[in-house]
């Protein structure tokens, strides 16, 4: 009983971490369309329209407050994740560090992407959080795949990674 607790709170808090952090890379996909259709494909303060803007680039900017916040709630949902997390629990940690990476990406490009202002350095900050969360996810989701493909492997079952897969032909 205690096993399937421990799972089903391990699936909810993945759930809520991977939503967070598709949310992130969302909202870039968001401002990226967005810039093409409305700001002349410009997507850095830096640049300049490609073609004719309808709209002066920035579309919107979020505050630094706001990511640091977000980057802040993504560090402390992936805590149980990742201490709950068991063998058998491998393809969500995996969904984990896939979800954070594009979260990171979404991070460090609006870290880069906008203007400078007193919010700036909380930006880099929430950036750079992220992109240690996703080292440590990078770290446990390894260890983690790699484990239970060998238990899985033991007990003839098909691998998470194709690995072994390829030395094998």
């Amino acid at each position: 009983m205690m096993a399937s607790n421990r799972a089903h709170l391990q699936k909810r808090f993945t759930t809520a971490y991977l939503l967070l952090r598709m949310l992130q890379a969302a909202v870039l996909i968001v401002f990226l369309v967005a810039s093409l259709l409305f700001t002349g494909g410009q997507v850095a303060a830096k640049g300049a329209p490609i073609w004719g803007a309808v709209l002066d680039y920035p579309l919107f900017v979020l505050p630094g407050w706001l990511m640091l916040a977000v980057s802040a709630l993504g560090v402390l949902m992936v805590v149980p994740v990742l201490s709950l997390a068991r063998l058998t629990d491998a393809g969500r940690v995996v969904g984990a560090f896939s979800a954070t990476a594009a979260a990171t990406a979404a991070s460090f490009f609006f870290a880069w992407s906008s203007p400078v202002d007193p919010s700036s350095g909380l930006r880099w900050v929430a950036a750079c959080t992220d992109g240690a969360v996703l080292v440590i996810l990078l770290v446990v989701a390894g260890v983690i795949a790699y484990r239970s493909d060998r238990a899985r492997a033991r007990e003839g079952l098909p691998l998470w990674t194709e690995m072994d897969a390829d030395d094998e032909r």
